[in-house]
């Protein structure tokens, strides 16, 4: 695979899905965007699961629908743009299911509703939103990432950005009896909110330097908690291991709570490490002994066990129109370096998962998780991995779908 000069990875496959948007209906401009700016330096860009990216070295040829970017284009969206007909066929695993479904279908006028499972039978109801994530406990669709709803789904947390001088950022907190700010900060002490915890406090990353830190990057995020209630800010008990100069990515799971941290080696390999957030603990969980290829994190079960996906090359930054063929196993760590095979071949194929998006939903037994190519996964423990739903769209091409909450 070809390389390019170390860049900013998510500017990059920003620019490369303009490019190829550019040929087809290109989504409108964004008004403004909810997430901090990225004009200011220094700063971790945030990724479709609450990942914070260092400098990575990507492939010439860069994605078509990068999932990082995903949660952006839909939260910029008109809600009113005429909509294709989204159909759905369940598939036999799918047909004992009585649910419905919130997703999202990143076709060209990016769908958004749910997929009602029942007495073997799946149809798709629209809504018109600007929402991302579904609320079950409150019945919205809140602009913000599926780790900004609090454990118990009955709040979540949102940002804004005011360009003043100094710049304001607002952390806000929508419940039952409405939205409320939390806490207000101004340039160049600037707070985002990375994640609710698995306690309901929520992480979040200071990116002030603290008092008598010496110059140069920090050997740790200067991560803190900040209390829903009362918007108090607390130092956390352990000092948090920061990402490696480049070829990195880390993001916080509340399932396991815990960070993992995934490091991409010039070979195309991955080591997978965890950071315990209760006992301050790291220990690797996988690395090229355990499966050769690249590897992402898509999800985790109820016990926050992660499931990854590992191909033999970097299809996430593969054009989809390039991905058949490809070599993906889907794989359950339950431990350190122990691994549960839940499928595999090669991606195109009948029965193979393609490259799933980062956006599952998990509860109780059940996660969900969606691919590139339209099809809706379910992963249950005793079960295995098995295809539920296929989407198609009356536009060209099938859709990537996010998951934008559990089955209800």
């Amino acid at each position: 695979m070809s390389e390019l000069t170390t860049t900013d990875d998510t500017a990059q496959l920003e620019a490369d899905l303009r490019r190829l948007y550019a040929t087809v209906m290109a989504p409108p401009a964004p008004a403004g965007w909810t997430s901090s700016p990225a004009r200011i330096a220094g700063r971790p860009r945030l990724r479709s699961r609450g990942w914070v990216r260092a400098p990575r070295r990507v492939g010439a040829v860069a994605v078509a629908v990068a999932a990082a970017l995903v949660v952006a284009i839909l939260a910029n969206r008109s809600p009113f743009a005429p909509q294709s007909v989204l159909a759905v066929q369940l598939q036999p695993a799918g047909a004992s299911l009585q649910c419905e479904l919130p997703i999202s279908a990143l076709s060209e006028d990016h769908t958004s509703g749910f997929i009602v499972m029942s007495h073997g039978q799946a149809t798709f109801q629209p809504v018109h939103t600007k929402g991302t994530t579904y609320v079950p406990a409150l019945g919205v669709w809140a602009d913000v990432l599926p780790q900004m709803v609090a454990p118990d789904g009955r709040a979540y947390i949102s940002q804004s950005y005011t360009y003043t001088s100094p710049g304001h950022l607002t952390i806000s907190i929508t419940d039952a009896r409405g939205t409320r700010k939390l806490l207000v900060t101004t340039e160049p002490n600037l707070i985002d909110p990375f994640a609710y915890m698995a306690n309901g406090d929520i992480l979040v990353i200071d990116h002030s330097r603290p008092a008598g830190s010496t110059p140069g990057p920090l050997p740790y995020w200067n991560l803190k908690s900040l209390d829903p209630a009362t918007g108090a800010l607390r130092s956390l008990p352990f000092k948090v291991p920061a990402l490696p100069r480049v070829n990195s990515e880390a993001g916080y799971n509340r399932n396991s709570n815990a960070i993992w941290y995934m490091a991409f080696a010039v070979n195309g390999s991955t080591t997978i490490s965890r950071f315990d957030m209760a006992t301050g603990q790291m220990t690797e969980w996988f690395n090229s002994t355990d499966a050769v290829g690249t590897a992402q994190f898509v999800g985790t079960d109820s016990q926050g066990a992660p499931i990854i996906q590992v191909a033999e090359r970097d299809i996430w930054h593969t054009n989809p129109a390039q991905r058949s063929g490809i070599g993906i196993q889907t794989m359950l760590l339950s431990s350190p370096h122990h691994i549960t095979l839940l499928n595999h071949g090669r991606a195109g194929n009948p029965g193979v998962a393609g490259a799933f998006s980062p956006l599952s939903a998990t509860r109780d037994n059940a996660v969900w998780l969606a691919s590139d190519d339209g099809a809706i996964w379910l992963y249950r423990a005793g079960v295995g991995l098995q295809q539920i739903a296929k989407v198609t769209t009356s536009n060209q091409g099938a859709p990537g779908v996010a998951i934008s909450g559990p089955c209800q």
